[in-house]
């Protein structure tokens, strides 16, 4: 009796044991759901620093040194950082840099030229790329900027969600050693970067470029009627767009000019 006694004390207790324990799994699962869709308190909440969004109705603050030598100004810049590759301008904006480029994409990501810690590092090449070779076949030169809180670095590039900015902003200058190149605007869009890989650089065949530039062109949130095919070189600008999780916002241009 005593024994039968203890058995059933021991079945209570493992049932009541297996009740807490579903009672907490759905507890938790009710507590990830609220946290999982709560909004960002503050924009790059998710990265632990506060930052702003550039967005479409920034102000935009024109560029007024057109037709500079750029070529020239990157050779004065590369006399004493051999990492300066290229000189980045989009006419009409305040985008107007040397680029730079490290042995990996974290480098100048928070260190500026002269290895110093700085929020927002320096705006750099994809390590992957190799400005000698913009004009080969199957090439996406991938050039990475800060959105800062003010209209500098790569912000202005939020200003792209406006088509009528990009109707009068329709081209890309990058000069390096060799001459400048210019680049014509064919798709515009944000994009979670876990959900889209846009930054590729090596390509199997010319079906898995041609494949890769329609993705970007159907990406884009309107029609720029420019042309673009695997035959085509391509440049791509990418910057952060905390309006979603993971943002990223990326311009893409055709090469339509060598040196």
């Amino acid at each position: 009796m005593a024994k039968e006694k203890k058995k059933n004390i021991g079945m209570i207790l493992v049932i009541i044991l297996i009740v807490l324990l579903a009672v907490v799994g759905v507890g938790a699962l009710v507590l990830n759901k609220i946290v999982g869709t709560k909004p960002l308190e503050k924009p790059g909440e998710e990265l632990g620093y506060d930052i702003f969004i550039g967005d479409e109705n920034m102000p935009v603050k024109t560029s007024v040194e057109e037709g500079r030598d750029l070529v020239k100004e990157l050779s004065q810049v590369n006399v004493t950082y051999k990492d300066a590759k290229a000189w980045l301008k989009v006419p009409g904006t305040t985008i107007d840099y040397p680029i730079f480029q490290g042995n990996d994409n974290t480098q100048y990501y928070r260190d500026d030229r002269d290895a110093k810690a700085q929020d927002w590092g320096e705006t750099f090449l994809d390590y992957r790329n190799d400005v000698s070779k913009l004009a080969d076949n199957m090439t996406n030169t991938i050039i990475y900027g800060h959105n800062t809180e003010t209209d500098n670095r790569f912000t202005p590039l939020l200003n792209y969600k406006r088509e009528e900015f990009y109707q009068t902003h329709k081209t890309i200058e990058l000069a390096t050693a060799k001459g400048m190149y210019t680049y014509e605007i064919f798709s515009v869009y944000s994009v979670d970067a876990t959900k889209f890989y846009y930054i590729d650089t090596v390509f199997e065949s010319q079906t898995e470029y041609d494949n890769f530039i329609t993705s970007l062109v159907k990406k884009s949130r309107y029609g720029t009627d420019v042309e673009v095919s695997a035959a085509d070189s391509i440049l791509t600008l990418s910057t952060c767009d905390y309006s979603i999780k993971n943002g990223r916002f990326v311009v893409h241009a055709k090469l339509v000019k060598t040196p």
